[in-house]
């Protein structure tokens, strides 16, 4: 079924409510705090609903981490084919991430949960994971070969890249309490993203060369 489709499956709406229902109990409880009877009940499915549209719980919760993840790699790859240099285009891709994470800010709670607790990810989540990883460091190799970026190690630099999106939204109610800084409001969300490119730029930058 394509995005253009008059029609939808009968099965889809039990399907979305599911992982909406799922979303927020996952982050509200985590995997393990949380009971299928309690999806099913909050999406108001069928005890049965979870293993006929998923095949588990830990079938949904993939589900629920590729409803955020598919988009925001969408958006990464078509930042990194955007115009500019290597370095525009990484900056581009900070600023995709930030916009995708004000309107999914439980994504990388969601995400970071399972890895904090031991545990191995999804494989949907570590091919998408991949993805991105490889876009970026690409962009990292273009650009130190063309100048516009420091050298280093590209993986390295595209961890250190995202990080600065995702740990803002990660922590942003402590931010909000003990910073002053409250990214729900546009003001803020405007200066926090000026201040991450602005540093992740900073970062970027090749070292200038010292004269003899």
């Amino acid at each position: 079924m394509t995005e253009g489709d008059a029609t939808q499956s009968p099965s889809a709406p039990t399907r979305d409510a599911l992982i909406q229902a799922a979303r927020l109990l996952f982050g509200q409880r985590g995997f393990d705090g949380t009971s299928v009877r309690a999806i099913t009940s909050a999406a108001d499915a069928n005890l049965g609903a979870v293993t006929y549209h998923f095949g588990s719980k830990r079938g949904l919760y993939a589900a629920v981490l590729e409803s955020g993840l598919r988009p925001l790699s969408g958006r990464v790859h078509q930042a990194a084919r955007g115009p500019g240099s290597a370095r525009d285009r990484m900056l581009a891709v900070v600023e995709a991430y930030f916009d995708h994470l004000k309107t999914h800010p439980d994504l990388p709670h969601l995400l970071l949960q399972e890895v904090a607790a031991g545990k191995e990810p999804p494989d949907v989540v570590l091919e998408i994971v991949r993805g991105v990883k490889t876009t970026i460091a690409g962009l990292h190799i273009e650009g130190v070969e063309e100048g516009s970026v420091r050298p280093g190690h590209p993986v390295l630099t595209a961890l250190s890249v995202i990080a600065q999106p995702i740990y803002l939204t990660l922590v942003s109610p402590i931010l909000a309490r003990m910073g002053g800084i409250d990214l729900t409001q546009p003001e803020h969300r405007d200066m926090a993203l000026e201040h991450i490119l602005a540093f992740v730029n900073a970062g970027l930058e090749p070292a200038a060369e010292v004269s003899s």
